[in-house]
Protein backbone atom coordinates (compact mmCIF):
# COMPACT_ATOMS: atom_id res chain seq x y z
CA UNK A 1 0.00 0.00 0.00
CA UNK A 2 1.56 3.30 -1.02
CA UNK A 3 2.08 5.81 1.74
CA UNK A 4 1.12 9.48 1.68
CA UNK A 5 4.51 10.64 0.37
CA UNK A 6 4.35 8.35 -2.66
CA UNK A 7 0.83 9.47 -3.53
CA UNK A 8 1.81 13.15 -3.20
CA UNK A 9 4.86 12.60 -5.41
CA UNK A 10 2.79 10.87 -8.10
CA UNK A 11 0.18 13.65 -8.03
CA UNK A 12 2.89 16.35 -8.27
CA UNK A 13 4.47 14.65 -11.28
CA UNK A 14 1.03 14.21 -12.89
CA UNK A 15 0.28 17.90 -12.29
CA UNK A 16 3.52 18.92 -13.98
CA UNK A 17 3.16 16.53 -16.93
CA UNK A 18 -0.56 16.91 -17.61
CA UNK A 19 -1.23 20.40 -16.34
CA UNK A 20 -3.87 21.67 -13.94
CA UNK A 21 -6.58 22.06 -16.61
CA UNK A 22 -6.59 18.43 -17.73
CA UNK A 23 -5.64 16.76 -14.44
CA UNK A 24 -9.24 16.11 -13.24
CA UNK A 25 -10.16 14.58 -16.61
CA UNK A 26 -7.06 12.37 -16.61
CA UNK A 27 -7.69 11.25 -13.03
CA UNK A 28 -11.31 10.33 -13.88
CA UNK A 29 -10.10 8.34 -16.88
CA UNK A 30 -7.46 6.57 -14.78
CA UNK A 31 -10.11 5.76 -12.16
CA UNK A 32 -12.42 4.29 -14.81
CA UNK A 33 -9.62 2.19 -16.29
CA UNK A 34 -8.60 0.89 -12.86
CA UNK A 35 -12.22 0.04 -12.04
CA UNK A 36 -12.62 -1.88 -15.32
CA UNK A 37 -9.37 -3.76 -14.70
CA UNK A 38 -10.48 -4.65 -11.17
CA UNK A 39 -13.86 -5.90 -12.44
CA UNK A 40 -12.21 -7.95 -15.18
CA UNK A 41 -9.72 -9.52 -12.78
CA UNK A 42 -12.52 -10.31 -10.29
CA UNK A 43 -14.50 -11.95 -13.09
CA UNK A 44 -11.54 -14.07 -14.15
CA UNK A 45 -10.80 -15.07 -10.55
CA UNK A 46 -14.46 -15.95 -9.98
CA UNK A 47 -14.62 -18.12 -13.11
CA UNK A 48 -11.35 -19.88 -12.28
CA UNK A 49 -12.56 -20.54 -8.74
CA UNK A 50 -15.80 -22.03 -10.06
CA UNK A 51 -13.95 -24.31 -12.47
CA UNK A 52 -11.42 -25.45 -9.88
CA UNK A 53 -14.07 -26.02 -7.19
CA UNK A 54 -16.30 -28.20 -9.40
CA UNK A 55 -16.25 -31.82 -8.31
CA UNK A 56 -14.26 -33.96 -10.67
CA UNK A 57 -16.32 -36.30 -12.81
CA UNK A 58 -15.85 -39.97 -12.01
CA UNK A 59 -13.82 -41.79 -14.63
CA UNK A 60 -16.02 -43.76 -17.00
CA UNK A 61 -16.59 -47.40 -16.13
CA UNK A 62 -14.39 -49.76 -18.05
CA UNK A 63 -16.42 -51.00 -20.98
CA UNK A 64 -15.34 -54.21 -22.70
CA UNK A 65 -14.45 -53.79 -26.35
CA UNK A 66 -17.13 -54.52 -28.91
CA UNK A 67 -16.72 -58.00 -30.35
CA UNK A 68 -16.40 -58.04 -34.12
CA UNK A 69 -17.04 -61.78 -34.34
CA UNK A 70 -19.35 -64.04 -32.41
CA UNK A 71 -17.83 -66.03 -29.57
CA UNK A 72 -16.83 -69.58 -30.51
CA UNK A 73 -19.69 -71.02 -28.48
CA UNK A 74 -22.19 -69.28 -30.77
CA UNK A 75 -20.54 -70.32 -34.05
CA UNK A 76 -22.08 -73.23 -35.93
CA UNK A 77 -20.09 -76.46 -35.76
CA UNK A 78 -19.88 -76.75 -39.53
CA UNK A 79 -19.90 -73.93 -42.04
CA UNK A 80 -23.12 -73.61 -44.04
CA UNK A 81 -23.02 -75.11 -47.52
CA UNK A 82 -24.36 -73.40 -50.57
CA UNK A 83 -27.27 -74.99 -52.32
CA UNK A 84 -27.61 -74.32 -56.01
Amino acid sequence: MPDLFEIALILAIALIVVGPERLPEVMRTVGKVLRELRLASNTVLHELTEVLDEPQAAPPAKVPPIATTAPKSELPATPPTEKT
